[in-house]
C-alpha cells in the first residue's frame, strides 16, 4: 500500500515543530511505517540551500528566491518523498508546496500562477491531509524571538506575515477537504487535543 503524505503549514512560531511529535506518537502507537521531514532542506541539496534561503544578510530577489525554493523542493520530492511513499512509508513533512503560495506568493506578492505553472512543469504532488496551524503574527513571531535568533523571513515586517497569513486561510478555504486548520493561539495541550483529534480521525478513515 502506498504512503500517506501529511504536511505541516504555518506562518513562523506556530508550533509546527512541537506538533509534528505528537503526530509522531500516534503514527507510533498504530504501528504505522513513517519519516519525518523539512522544507527547505530536506533532500540531498537540502542543507547549503536551507543556509542560504535562511541568510537574512543574504540579498536575492523575490524570483531568485522562488526558484531555489521550487528547486529544493524538486530535489526533495524526488529523491526522498517519492521513493518511500512508493514503499509504503508515510511522511511527514514541516513545509511544502502551500508554504510557497504562502511566502512567495502571499508574502512577497509574486502572481500565483507563475508559482501554478511551476508546480505544473515539476509535477508536484498534492499532499493527503495538510494541518494548518494558525495564530496571529504578532504571537507567532513573540513565539519565535524567544525560540531562537530570527532568520531572513522571521525578521520580515509584520505586514509581510499578515499577507502570509490570509494566504494560507485562503488555500484552507479552497481545500477544505485536504486542509484541517488548527487553532494555534491555544495553549499547549489545547492545540494537542486538537492535532490528536484530526490525526485520529484520519487513520480512522483508512
Amino acid at each position: 500500500m502506498k504512503g500517506k503524505f501529511i504536511t505541516l503549514e504555518g506562518i513562523e512560531g506556530s508550533g509546527k515543530s512541537t506538533s509534528l511529535i505528537d503526530i509522531t506518537a500516534i503514527l507510533d502507537e498504530r504501528s504505522v511505517k513513517y519519516i519525518t521531514t523539512k522544507e527547505p532542506g530536506g533532500g540531498p541539496l537540502g542543507s547549503d540551500l536551507r543556509s542560504m534561503l535562511l541568510n537574512k544578510d543574504l540579498k536575492i530577489s523575490s524570483e531568485v528566491e522562488l526558484l531555489l525554493m521550487m528547486a529544493d523542493r524538486k530535489d526533495h520530492i524526488e529523491n526522498l518523498v517519492i521513493p518511500n511513499l512508493k514503499k509504503g512509508v508515510w511522511v511527514l513533512s514541516d513545509r511544502y508546496l502551500d508554504s510557497t503560495y504562502a511566502y512567495q506568493g502571499g508574502g512577497r506578492e509574486i502572481d500565483t500562477s507563475v508559482i501554478d505553472r511551476l508546480a505544473d512543469i515539476l509535477k508536484l504532488p498534492s499532499p493527503d491531509l495538510t494541518f494548518l496551524f494558525d495564530l496571529p503574527p504578532e504571537a507567532a513571531l513573540e513565539r519565535a524571538i524567544q525560540r531562537s535568533a530570527l532568520d531572513r523571513f522571521e525578521s520580515e515586517p509584520i505586514d509581510f506575515h499578515t499577507r502570509i497569513r490570509n494566504a494560507y486561510i485562503k488555500l484552507a478555504e479552497n481545500d477544505k477537504k485536504r486542509f484541517k486548520i488548527i487553532d494555534a493561539s491555544k495553549d499547549f495541550d489545547g492545540v494537542k487535543e486538537q492535532v490528536v483529534k484530526t490525526m485520529s480521525q484520519f487513520l480512522n478513515e483508512q
